[in-house]
C-alpha cells in the first residue's frame, strides 16, 4: 500500500491538513484522502476525534475516517488521521456566493441532511457542540442540477452528552449551554435553526442592533441571553415553524432531530429519494475502503525528506507542529 502527501490544504492550533494519494490493496486504485497531522505530543485533540469519527462509520451524512498512523517524517513523530476528502467547500461558503439567499426547498433538503447526521450523533450519545456552516462541507451532485450532498465535520468538541466544555461558534450556541458549560442534544439542534434560517436570509438570526457590535462577543451574549433571535418574515409558515421549533428557548420544549424529520419542511419524498442515491453511494465506498476495519498503521508517511518532491513538507522550526 502507498500513501503519499501531495499539498498542504491549512492548518490550526490543532494539527496541519494535507490532500494525501491513497492506493488501495490489492487492486491499487487511486483515491485521494485528507489527512489531519500533528506532532505526536501534540495530537490528543486530533486523536480524540477520531475516536469519535469511529462511531459514526458508515453515515453518509458525517465525515469517514478510515485510520490513523503513527509515523517519523523528517525527523518528527507524527501521528495522522486519514479522513474522506471532500471535493467541494463548505456551507459558509455556498451561503456567502450566492447573491439570493438559498430557496427554500433546497434549504430543506440541506436541513433534511443536516438532521440525519445528528441523528446519529445524538443516537450513540454524542453532541456535536460546534455545528456551523464552517464545519458542513458539500459534495456537489454529479448530475449538474446544483445540489449539495452535505457531510458534518469537525469534531474536536464532541461531548458525550451531559458533560461539560468548550461552547463553540458563539453565534450558533443555544442561550442554555451558553450559560451553564453543559451541552446536551438541543444545543445541536438550536445551531441547525441558526443554520437553516441563515440559508434562506443570507445571515445569522442574531441581527445585530446598534448596541451590539458584531465584535463584541460579550455584547452579543447578553443580547442572546434576554432576546429572541429574529426569525425570517418572507419565508412560509412551514419554514417559519420548522425553525420556531429549533429555537424553542426551553431546551426540554425544543424537538429532537427525530420529530423534526417529521415535520413537513423537511418530510418529503423529494429530499428521501435524492439523498438515497448518495446513501446508496456511501455503501460503496465503505466497500471500497473496507470502514468495517479500523486502519492503524506505523511509518505510513516515513519518508527520507529527499524524496518529497510536493514542495509543502518544508520543515519549519517555528511551527509548534514540526512537519511542515
Amino acid at each position: 500500500m502507498n500513501c503519499q502527501k501531495l499539498e498542504l490544504l491549512g492548518g490550526g492550533a490543532h494539527g496541519i491538513v494535507f490532500l494525501v494519494q491513497y492506493y488501495t490493496s490489492p487492486t491499487c486504485v487511486s483515491v485521494k484522502l485528507v489527512v489531519k497531522s500533528s506532532k505526536v505530543k501534540f495530537s490528543d485533540s486530533i486523536w480524540e476525534e477520531g475516536q469519535i469519527l469511529k462511531k459514526f462509520r458508515g453515515c453518509p451524512y458525517i465525515i469517514q475516517c478510515f485510520g490513523d498512523d503513527t509515523s517519523v517524517e523528517h525527523g518528527n513523530n507524527v501521528y495522522n488521521l486519514l479522513l474522506e476528502y471532500v471535493p467541494g467547500e463548505t456551507l459558509q461558503r455556498l451561503i456567502n456566493s450566492r447573491e439570493r439567499s438559498i430557496s427554500e426547498s433546497e434549504a430543506s433538503l440541506y436541513a433534511y441532511q443536516l438532521l440525519k447526521g445528528i441523528q446519529e450523533v445524538h443516537r450513540l450519545g454524542f453532541v456535536h457542540c460546534d455545528l456551523k456552516p464552517n464545519n458542513v462541507l458539500l459534495f456537489p451532485c454529479k448530475c449538474g442540477c446544483g445540489l449539495n450532498q452535505l457531510k458534518i465535520g469537525d469534531f474536536r468538541l464532541s461531548k458525550v452528552a451531559g458533560e461539560e466544555g468548550h461552547r463553540g461558534a458563539l453565534l450558533y450556541t443555544s442561550p442554555k449551554s451558553l450559560f451553564c458549560g453543559m451541552h446536551e442534544a438541543p444545543k445541536d439542534i438550536w445551531a441547525i435553526g441558526c443554520m437553516v434560517a441563515e440559508m434562506m436570509v443570507g445571515e445569522s438570526p442574531w441581527r445585530f442592533s446598534s448596541s451590539c457590535n458584531s465584535n463584541d462577543d460579550n455584547k452579543l451574549a447578553l443580547d442572546m441571553a434576554f432576546n429572541e433571535p429574529q426569525v425570517p418574515t418572507d419565508i412560509s409558515d412551514c419554514a417559519k415553524d420548522f425553525v420556531m421549533r429549533c429555537f424553542e428557548r426551553n431546551p426540554n420544549v425544543r424537538w429532537s432531530a427525530d420529530k423534526l424529520l417529521n415535520h413537513p419542511f423537511v418530510a418529503n419524498n423529494n429530499n428521501s429519494l435524492l439523498c438515497q442515491t448518495w446513501e446508496d453511494r456511501q455503501v460503496l465506498n465503505n466497500r471500497l475502503f473496507k470502514t468495517e476495519e479500523w486502519i492503524s498503521r506505523f511509518d505510513l508517511f516515513s519518508t527520507p525528506i529527499s524524496s518529497c518532491t510536493c514542495g509543502c513538507c518544508r520543515r519549519d522550526e517555528t511551527n509548534e507542529h514540526g512537519i511542515v
